[in-house]
């Protein structure tokens, strides 16, 4: 993996989760409030997006792998700060793998994924 990098801006950013009813949840549509912090993740050939609520109560984390073929990537390596984290699926299309590692997110071709933790 590669270490974490800041990416520039992606669509990812000012998409929400497609998943009906997770924007009525507090926690969740605050991640997405004009306060809220945005930051932009890259690592290997995987996309991402970081939303964070003023009162950081939670994360919603989106993933996309602009690629033809599946790609997968440690959470623990994309987001060290978040290792101790349960990470919960919100919407899309992903399964993940248990390692000695950590958590590893396998995403199918231009697949894309959103996932929220507590911190």
């Amino acid at each position: 993996m590669s270490p974490l990098a800041s990416a520039p801006t992606s669509g990812l950013s000012h998409q929400t989760p497609a998943l009906s009813g997770c924007l009525d949840k507090p926690h969740i549509a605050a991640a997405f409030a004009e306060d809220a912090t945005v930051r932009n993740l890259a690592a290997d050939s995987i996309e991402g997006v970081l939303h964070e609520p003023a009162d950081r109560s939670r994360v919603v984390l989106g993933l996309h792998n602009p690629s033809a073929t599946e790609a997968r990537i440690n959470l623990s390596t994309l987001l060290p700060e978040r290792a101790d984290c349960t990470w919960h699926f919100l919407s899309g299309s992903v399964r993940t793998s248990e390692a000695a590692d950590g958590m590893y997110v396998h995403l199918d071709a231009a697949g894309t994924a959103w996932l929220t933790a507590a911190p």
